[in-house]
């Protein structure tokens, strides 16, 4: 693993946390060795194969590799703080500020003013903010666990014995559950389709007993999911253009579609995704979603 040297608090937390899991039987590679002022990590050799190339070429074993990858998540989720093992992730949390952060730079900065290149209006700026400070403070209302923050196939390797290894746990931090289950289950390198995804969170809730009605789970889960794409959509628009990661950009336009179809779902988001689909049509030439 190699970090710019600058970013020696990304290198430091994964190492910390990487310790940390290892030490709840989560499957995070060793560090053999580690030079912190360069940047530099030798790390336990997990193989190259992700759960996203896995799934492509081994369609036969889709619901297996599905379903391994939701049992690693509720252990995930069960880890608690161990003073041996010192975790930056429980120091941090999913709180309404953290929310309201990546509203602005995920939606606001990189979205839809350097992608889509729009302005919103006085009016659009209210509904927006408004749709998503509710959802901030919605979202952080509910019990928080160990998050992986991006638990999605292309962070969990598939190793020879077919056991996985999980990477990239480097931003964890204290969240609810759902954000990472919404991760999965609307991962943009893996199409899911309606009944996998039912399916998938339904068996979540059996193994993680979740006390919380169905429809509840599902709920949260949805919200999560708007959350998360409209992430994954700003960070896309951010790899491409901060970055030179362009070839990220063909993931950013089914990001927002997912996003603003879900937000069709919930009344106080309802009226902000009919903006955000206008914002994306305008930027095709299209139409609204």
């Amino acid at each position: 693993m190699v970090v710019p040297t600058v970013e020696v608090g990304t290198f430091d937390a994964f190492c910390s946390n990487g310790e940390y899991l290892r030490s709840q039987s989560i499957p995070a590679p060793a560090i053999l060795a580690r030079w912190r002022d360069q940047g530099i990590a030798l790390l336990e050799d997990f193989g190259t194969r992700t759960l996203t190339q896995v799934i492509a070429s081994e369609q036969e074993n889709r619901c297996a590799l599905l379903e391994g990858a939701i049992g690693l998540l509720v252990r995930l989720h069960t880890c608690r703080q161990n003073d041996a093992f010192p975790c930056p992730a429980f120091q941090l949390h999913f709180d309404e500020e953290k929310w309201r952060f990546e509203y602005r730079f995920h939606v606001r900065e990189w979205l839809i003013a350097r992608h889509w290149k729009i302005e919103p209006t006085c009016a659009e700026s209210k509904i927006l903010d408004r749709a998503f400070a509710w959802l901030g403070a919605r979202l952080s209302r509910e019990p928080r666990v160990f998050t992986h923050r991006d638990y999605q196939s292309s962070n969990l390797l598939v190793r020879h014995d077919g056991s996985y290894g999980l990477i990239d746990f480097q931003d964890a931090r204290q969240g609810l559950r759902q954000y990472d289950l919404a991760s999965f289950l609307y991962d943009s390198y893996v199409d899911l389709n309606e009944t996998e995804r039912s399916e998938l969170s339904n068996m979540y809730a059996s193994m993680a007993c979740l006390t919380i009605s169905e429809d509840e789970h599902r709920y949260l889960v949805t919200i999560s999911a708007i959350q998360r794409k409209l992430h994954d959509a700003g960070a896309f628009a951010y790899a491409a253009y901060h970055r030179e990661k362009t070839e990220y950009l063909c993931y950013l336009a089914p990001a927002v579609t997912q996003s603003v179809t879900l937000m069709a779902q919930i009344p106080h988001l309802r009226e902000a995704g009919r903006v955000l689909s206008d914002y994306a049509a305008r930027a095709t030439g299209g139409t609204s979603a």
